[in-house]
């Protein structure tokens, strides 16, 4: 037995789709761009003895491994996969506003926050309409 909500009736659900996977393969670019960092073009950058809280060893090595999880999870299914990248968006920008993120960059903060904006709105108006149907399989 399954259950099965149709979100077919919004009429957007294929636009959404692809604009998640648009979203997955930038996130996989980011978490691969946070390993380059790590492994192999910023040395200096990477030494764990510059590490002065456990904050930056989470914004060095766990945000990366999160940025590919949730970059996976998005390209899978873009239903749950979209929680998974809001809950990593929302450490993302917030590790920038404490200045302990790997990449440091405003432009990609402003990008995040903005993305993650559109997300709650989609979810916001998704939630506000009642001509959903659920069907039981």
């Amino acid at each position: 037995m399954a259950i099965h909500l149709d979100a077919s009736a919004t009429g957007w659900e294929k636009p959404v789709q692809w604009f998640y996977r648009v979203l997955a393969l930038a996130w996989l670019a980011k978490g691969f761009l946070g390993w380059a960092n790590l492994v192999a073009l910023d040395a200096e950058a990477t030494h764990f003895v510059a590490f002065s809280s456990w904050i930056y060893f989470f914004g060095l090595i766990v945000v990366p491994i999160l940025d590919i999880i949730a970059g996976v999870a998005l390209w899978i299914s873009w239903r749950w996969g979209a929680g998974v990248w809001a809950l990593t968006a929302l450490g993302f920008v917030g590790l920038e506003f404490f200045g302990a993120a790997s990449l440091r960059s405003p432009a990609l903060t402003g990008i995040a926050v903005v993305l993650l904006f559109l997300h709650s709105m989609r979810l916001v108006l998704l939630r506000s309409k009642n001509e959903r149907q659920i069907t039981i399989v």
